[in-house]
């Protein structure tokens, strides 16, 4: 018999979406095992490749990701030479964030293993419904309860 708690938290949208997030995070992190980088640290070293240099602040906006979060993340990019960072040439209290030259060479020996975990995802859940859930995750992202919620609406 379900208790009334377990059958409260199968409608929970948080838990849901946090845990087929750490499911899918887990895949990728697999697929990408061999290279010493995590999916997010990828994601942070791709976005940088595809936007070029910028803040913490535009890069936490741009991954959804809090600051700390996304300082963490950095440490070791940083210690491996991956990416680099210094004071933004406007504002000297923002820290501006840049791939180097390791950085994008290793971007590009990843992209084959990240395109694989992309495809391997396509392939099991099918790529109508992978390209329909972007957009619904786009959509999540794009409601503005983040900012309800913590009263800057």
């Amino acid at each position: 018999m379900t208790s009334r708690a377990e059958s409260n938290l199968s409608f929970c949208n948080c838990l849901a979406l946090r845990q087929a997030s750490r499911y899918i995070t887990g895949a990728y992190d697999q697929m990408l095992s061999g290279t010493g980088l995590r999916v997010t640290q990828f994601s942070i070293l791709y976005k940088l490749s595809a936007l070029g240099p910028m803040t913490v602040n535009q890069m936490s906006a741009e991954l959804v990701m809090d600051r700390t979060t996304l300082t963490r993340n950095l440490k070791p990019l940083e210690r491996d030479a991956l990416v680099a960072s210094g004071a933004s040439e406007h504002d000297r209290r923002e820290r501006v964030i840049a791939l180097t030259p390791a950085g994008k060479a290793k971007v590009k020996a990843m992209l084959p293993l990240w395109r694989k975990a992309q495809q391997t995802f396509e392939q099991h859940f099918g790529a109508a419904r992978a390209d329909e859930l972007r957009g619904l995750l786009r959509a999540v992202v794009e409601t503005g309860i983040h900012d309800v919620q913590a009263g800057k609406r």
